[in-house]
């Protein structure tokens, strides 16, 4: 089964269909003034990310910091990082990145945890050069046996320790990603993460990352309308609506409720692709980042037919939507970041 993107492409040469140019690119009529478009590779140079996104007709794009399968990487050099921040001004796309796949802060080995803790720190901070406003994190996973609480609790308390209280106003956030429940993985149910927000208590600093073939994986009916339902409700109770800061639009190759993790192009999945009509209808993320993690053959010319495959959801009514009262403040009174691109356009011009 295929799980794209291949992201371990970062650290060697991409084929030649990775850089080609679509033979017909999204045009920013087509998208509608929603921030869509895909995981893009930061190969031969992270400021070659944008024009990678550029040439696709992408208005948002998910980059990696460095090779997500490795624990070391060089540093990040200074003009690296103003080639990609005066590009991505240039553009008006929206950037954000995804941490590295060996983390683990949850693990029951405080050698481990020590580990993953440090090379998060770094991938912070290759943020903050880059200007992006948050970075996307794998919760972890608990030990064999273990029950989830504990793995929760030693996460929730390594987080804390990433920003000391106290600290200024952050630069760079992390937005905990829905997982397909696969072992021991943390993060699959919405309680835990609802659980994890409550206990970091930093709306300005922790957020989440809605994955659509994760969350079917999990169990979450979203194809259909009283599913969807039901499942926004719950995000609301939970008041998570107001902490979705980016969304990854996958169909899966896995059945639904097998916490199985398999991606898959739109529509040629087991989810469908009604539900991607119901998440681009639905005005609770009409301004919020939603980019592709699907199988990329034949490089951007994948990405742009999954993406016109939901398009035309953007032009349709959505029947009987209400927003009812969507992104309200989280139960502790603080008001959580309400629009990340601005915070994103901010940090770009300000360090230009």
């Amino acid at each position: 089964m295929r799980k794209g993107p291949r992201k371990e492409e970062e650290d060697r040469q991409i084929p030649a269909a990775e850089d080609r140019a679509p033979a017909l690119p999204l045009s920013p009529s087509e998208l509608s003034g929603h921030l869509l478009g895909a995981h893009v590779s930061i190969a031969g140079g992270v400021e070659r990310a944008v024009e990678r996104a550029l040439q696709c007709g992408f208005s948002a794009a998910q980059i990696f910091l460095k090779n997500c399968r490795q624990w070391r990487a060089p540093a990040l050099r200074p003009e690296e990082a103003s080639a990609f921040r005066k590009a991505a001004s240039a553009s008006g796309l929206f950037f954000f990145g995804h941490a590295g796949y060996l983390l683990n802060l949850a693990s029951a080995s405080d050698l481990l945890a020590e580990q993953s803790l440090q090379a998060l720190r770094d991938e912070v901070e290759r943020a903050k050069l880059l200007g992006l406003p948050f970075l996307v994190l794998h919760p972890g996973t608990a030990a064999r046996g273990e029950e989830p609480e504990a793995a929760l609790s030693r996460l929730a308390h390594r987080l804390r320790s990433l920003f000391p209280k106290g600290s200024l106003q952050p630069e760079v956030g992390i937005a905990l990603e829905t997982m397909a429940g696969q072992g021991s993985q943390l993060g699959w149910r919405l309680e835990q993460l609802s659980w994890l927000l409550e206990e970091l208590d930093d709306p300005r600093r922790f957020g989440i990352c809605l994955d659509t073939a994760h969350l079917w994986a999990a169990g979450y009916p979203i194809a259909t309308p009283a599913g969807y339902r039901a499942f926004t409700a719950e995000l609301e109770e939970r008041r998570l609506a107001a902490r979705v800061w980016a969304i990854h639009l996958n169909d899966s190759a896995a059945p639904f409720g097998s916490r199985r993790d398999r991606h898959e192009h739109l529509g040629r999945g087991t989810l469908g692709l009604s539900a991607f009509g119901q998440i681009l209808q639905d005005p609770r993320w009409s301004r919020v980042p939603m980019v592709l993690e699907t199988p990329k053959e034949d490089g951007g010319e994948a990405d742009c037919r999954n993406l016109r495959a939901i398009l035309p959801f953007l032009s349709e009514k959505p029947p009987g939507t209400r927003l009812e009262k969507a992104r309200r403040a989280p139960k502790n009174g603080k008001k959580a970041l309400a629009f990340l691109p601005d915070r994103t356009y901010r940090v770009y011009h300000e360090s230009t």
